[in-house]
Parts: structure tokens; C-alpha cells; sequence
């Protein structure tokens, strides 16, 4: 008896790491990818709900869209829309493609003619029967502000994303991004920096974001110190327009 029950218990210990690769492969097979609209100027490990932009007027917001855990990548197109009385596509390199399809071999990367407040298709399809897994850049767009001390949000829909059999990776919703765009330094939205843009932010010292306003935090740390400080500081007299 001993020698059956010892038989059995060396057959489920062999057993067991087969049966986790398989249920870990179809937790992986279940993940559904999803897309982001990245600020490239606030560290990744800094996530939050409602962004601060901080730029000098006139300066080039710089955003990433990022795709996270995708399957056998092939192709992917977009949508992008935003507020044109706020921001409008900068001068000069405004789209260009990221490296997380490209890395893998030559691709087609297509901008539709842009008109005020719409790019209506961004693409990008590798040229060969290959594709690629994980996560990573697929687009940079960049943007200048027309307009500061304003909420705006920018808009990505009809996300689709296929494999090389041409076929839909999965249903990936619509994505919104909402920002406050505000004059480097102003803390406080009077569209100038003062003395009590520093003095808010003297106040907050040591403290961490939250229970500090986030729109304190003019060095994306998750915490009020002395760079916060100085940021304000060293715009002191700063104004728009």
C-alpha cells in the first residue's frame, strides 16, 4: 500500500509543472493587448489618472504610443484625434514611426493626410510573413501647444491590430488621455509664475503626491523636494503670453 501511495505521489510530482506550463500558456493566450498614450517627459513608473503638462510657451509636448502585451504583431492602425484651438502637430518630424515593429524588419509606416485636430489613419505593416510580441513604441507624435492653463484631451479609436493571417489580434476600445496644460512653473493657473507659485510649492516640501496636488509636482517624482523647488523657482517672473 505504501509503495502504491508513494507511486502516485511521484506521478502527481511529475505531473504538476505540466500542468502550470499549460494553464500559464493560456493565461497568456487570454491577455488582451491595450494601448497607451505615453508623455515621454513623466518616468513610466509614475503613473496618474489626471496629467500636468509643464512647458514653456511654444515648446513641443512629445508623446509615445505605446502598445502593451501584444501577440504576433503584423499590422495596426489608428485614430487620432484632438482639440485644434489647443494644440495643433508641430513644424517639423511630427509622427514618426517607433521602433517595436520596425525593430523587427522593414515595415510600410503610412500617415493619412492630417487635417486640423485629426490624423484619420496611422499605420505601420511589416513587408514580410513575420511579427513581433511584448510591448513597446509603435509611434512618436509631437505637438505644440497653442494655447496654455486649459484641459484638453487627445483621442485614439478604431484600434485594430492584426497577425499575418490578416486577422484581428483582438477588440481593443477606444483610449482617451486628458491633460492640463500649464506655463513651466505655474503651480497655481494664473498663467505666471510668482512668488506664490513658489511659496505653494515651498509649502508642500517633503510631502509625497498624493495627499500633495499632483499639479505640484513640476518634476514628475511622486514627491515635493528640493528640485521641485528650484523648477519653480528658476521660472520666477516667467508669464504667458
Amino acid at each position: 500500500m505504501n509503495k502504491r501511495i508513494y507511486a502516485i505521489a511521484i506521478a502527481i510530482f511529475m505531473v504538476m509543472p505540466i500542468l502550470a506550463a499549460v494553464a500559464t500558456q493560456r493565461v497568456q493566450a487570454q491577455s488582451t493587448p491595450t494601448i497607451s498614450l505615453l508623455d515621454t517627459s513623466i518616468p513610466s513608473t509614475y503613473n496618474r489618472a489626471h496629467t500636468y503638462w509643464y512647458v514653456k510657451a511654444g515648446a513641443t509636448i512629445n508623446l509615445t504610443l505605446y502598445v502593451n502585451d501584444v501577440s504576433s504583431l503584423w499590422s495596426w492602425k489608428v485614430n487620432v484625434t484632438w482639440d485644434p484651438s489647443v494644440l495643433q502637430l508641430a513644424p517639423t518630424n511630427n509622427v514618426t514611426e517607433g521602433p517595436f515593429l520596425s525593430s523587427t524588419g522593414t515595415t510600410l509606416f503610412m500617415e493619412a493626410p492630417p487635417t486640423p485636430g485629426n490624423i484619420p489613419e496611422l499605420s505601420s505593416t511589416l513587408l514580410e510573413n513575420a511579427s513581433v510580441s511584448g510591448s513597446g513604441a509603435l509611434a512618436y507624435i509631437a505637438f505644440t501647444p497653442l494655447t496654455l492653463n486649459v484641459t484638453t484631451t487627445i483621442t485614439i479609436t478604431d484600434i485594430r491590430m492584426l497577425n499575418t493571417s490578416g486577422n484581428d489580434i483582438a477588440t481593443i476600445a477606444p483610449v482617451s488621455t486628458t491633460y492640463v496644460i500649464r506655463l513651466l512653473g505655474d503651480v497655481t493657473g494664473q498663467d505666471k509664475v510668482d512668488i506664490r507659485s513658489v511659496h505653494a510649492v515651498a509649502t508642500a516640501y517633503g510631502e509625497n503626491v498624493p495627499p500633495a496636488p499632483q499639479s505640484l509636482d513640476v518634476t514628475y517624482q511622486g514627491k515635493i523636494d528640493i528640485r521641485s523647488v528650484h523648477a519653480v523657482a528658476a521660472q520666477y517672473g516667467s508669464h504667458y503670453p
